[in-house]
């Protein structure tokens, strides 16, 4: 089977003898920098190359992808299947290097450039999408497995706080099936899902799409191929191409959400914090 790098050069080669100066160097970049043009728009590959968008689209065209989209998914796709936990681990320590500080402080500064990126790349009309639908649920779900597990369930924990009906879904396999049966209309799905959409995600959000349940989706490179199936989805970054994937953008994300939904009904959430400070009392916990 060819890899997306030997199939992205064979086009190359076939499309060689109609492709302009500029948009030879287009492809040519495509094919020897595949992992960075994975992430980057029509807009920043041609300034990279110092050409315009417009040339970048036509050189993709040419290479027979419909559209620089297409291009992308393949790349990400690529990518994604040779990268393996060990790998991605083994990359993120290797580009570290030896200093214990210096992995410490590394890592803290990607976590900033991915909130950054977030930041930039959702807009207002998907926060106020998002919040509204949370907002008007008779019940939020929260699904996530692995790492997204813990934290749909934290999501899921923090509603309850404010006074809203929240449920985690984080089973697999069968028992997944005991979760779903639960899903009912009124609800929205919150469905955090990275890099690939397993079979446990997949039946989760088609589930959803059956009962015509609203979805909001956490994810880093399935938005665009996943459009058709969710209201609104937030791009959210894990990792550079094939290094350790981190959670801290993901979980700043969510708190956003909560601090916004909590906004939008300020008497209810401090009520119910207010009553679980009671309840804590009760049971001699702390106080929040």
């Amino acid at each position: 089977m060819k890899t997306t790098k030997q199939t992205l050069t064979l086009r190359e080669r076939a499309a060689a003898a109609t492709l302009a100066p500029a948009e030879r160097r287009v492809a040519r970049f495509l094919v020897e920098h595949a992992e960075e043009a994975a992430f980057l728009s029509a807009v920043e590959l041609g300034g990279r190359l110092g050409t315009s968008d417009a040339t970048v689209v036509r050189a993709v065209k040419s290479l027979g992808y419909s559209g620089l989209p297409e291009l992308r998914r393949e790349l990400i796709d690529g990518l994604r299947a040779r990268a393996t936990p060990t790998i991605r681990l083994g990359r993120s320590l290797a580009a570290a290097g030896d200093d214990l500080v210096q992995v410490f402080d590394r890592a803290l500064a990607q976590e900033i450039e991915f909130i950054e990126s977030a930041r930039q790349a959702i807009d207002a009309a998907a926060v106020t999408r998002a919040v509204e639908l949370l907002r008007g649920a008779d019940r939020v779900l929260c699904a996530g497995i692995g790492p997204s597990g813990a934290l749909a369930e934290y999501f899921a924990l923090r509603l309850v706080r404010f006074g809203r009906q929240a449920l985690p879904v984080t089973a697999t396999g069968l028992r997944l099936a005991d979760a779903l049966l639960q899903f009912r209309r009124g609800d929205v799905l919150l469905l955090l899902a990275h890099d690939e959409l397993d079979g446990d995600a997949d039946e989760t959000l088609r589930r959803a799409n059956e009962l015509e349940l609203p979805v909001l989706l956490v994810t880093d490179t399935l938005g665009p191929k996943l459009a058709d199936r969710v209201d609104v989805y937030f791009p959210v970054l894990r990792s550079v191409v094939g290094s350790f994937g981190t959670n801290g953008a993901t979980l700043a994300l969510l708190d956003a959400l909560l601090l916004a939904v909590a906004a939008g009904e300020r008497a209810r959430s401090l009520a119910s914090l207010a009553e679980l400070n009671e309840l804590r009392h009760r049971l001699r916990a702390d106080p929040l």
